[in-house]
């Protein structure tokens, strides 16, 4: 269990991703919902973001964790995410999120449309 927990809640690991992705000119912001920190909280949000494995680690077995097997999210897409079983990834949970916000600019479009002229002449219903 203490190997599983040094595993888990490596901060030289959480470090590590945090400084390659910086590296690469990217910005610390949730891979899911692009939340940043930083830009809605200021000096106090910079270089704030969680790390999140993506493979579960009892799935992936023992090993060593790789860069690649982290993502960063927002502590809000972390709790959805481990929410409960089976655990969508960072990924499936960003397209889950892009699904439900396309659904929602139809239903606002289809609320917005104008009437047509055969809608507008029937007689409404009591």
């Amino acid at each position: 269990m203490r190997r599983h927990r040094a595993r888990e809640r490596n901060k030289s690991l959480r470090r590590k991703k945090i400084a390659s992705v910086l590296q690469r000119g990217g910005r610390l912001a949730c891979e899911a919902c692009g939340f940043d920190f930083e830009k809605i909280y200021g000096d106090r949000g910079a270089g704030y973001i969680e790390c999140h494995h993506v493979l579960p680690l009892h799935i992936a077995g023992e090993g060593r964790t790789k860069l690649s097997d982290l993502a960063l999210i927002c502590a809000n897409c972390h709790r959805m995410i481990h929410r409960r079983a089976p655990w969508p990834t960072p990924a499936e949970l960003r397209a889950s999120i892009e699904q439900k916000h396309a659904d929602d600019r139809r239903a606002a479009a289809a609320l917005t449309r104008p009437r047509r002229a055969a809608d507008a002449d029937a007689e409404p219903v009591s």
